[in-house]
């Protein structure tokens, strides 16, 4: 219990050092990187891009439209390979903290609709691609340092639940949801 009044003291100091004379701005953002399965036996990594644009008010709180798509190719099965691929289309909540610095942390949490089209293999060991769509969220991390008024680089990570959903192999006709992905990725960003 002491470790989390802690770790919400340091929270609030480093937004009590957010200053709110800087006013609303925006922010626009264009990622690139790679996503990684480090919790099934699936073991897919591969490439991902994400767009963000939103706005945020002169305390750091930002609420911004976010797109995301990822192609990953996992373990190979009876010489089949599989895939999990997946695009989203969302809204992100973000909190930026040390605004007025050249270094700026924050935290986000995504919430989109996602679909998904994985290649796996059915009952009898034939590969097949399924449409899947349902809700996606993320908890993410990232840092954007500033090269100048209006261009950075941002930098994050996150952890996202239910981009893709398989079928599950108790029931052939439920949308179960694969196990948590890991992303991080880097890009250019421009405050307005």
């Amino acid at each position: 219990m002491r470790h989390v009044a802690s770790l919400g003291s340091l929270v609030l100091a480093l937004w009590a050092g957010t200053s709110a004379a800087a006013g609303w701005r925006g922010y626009a953002a264009a990622s690139t990187g790679f996503v990684l399965d480090h919790t099934s036996g699936i073991r897919a990594k591969g490439g991902a891009l994400q767009v963000y644009v939103g706005a945020e008010t002169p305390f750091g709180l930002s609420l911004g439209v976010v797109g995301e798509g990822a192609e990953t190719w996992g373990a190979s099965i009876q010489g089949q390979q599989l895939q999990l691929d997946y695009q989203s289309l969302g809204l992100e909540l973000r909190l930026r903290f040390l605004r007025d610095g050249g270094v700026n942390p924050w935290v986000g949490l995504r919430v989109a609709q996602s679909r998904s089209t994985p290649l796996t293999l059915d009952d009898l060991g034939s590969p097949r691609r399924m449409l899947h769509a349902g809700l996606s969220t993320a908890l993410r991390l990232g840092l954007d340092t500033w090269l100048g008024e209006h261009l950075g680089i941002s930098a994050s990570t996150a952890w996202q639940w239910c981009d893709v959903r398989v079928d599950s192999s108790a029931s052939p006709t439920s949308d179960a949801c694969a196990k948590p992905l890991h992303s991080i990725l880097l890009g250019p960003t421009l405050r307005f």
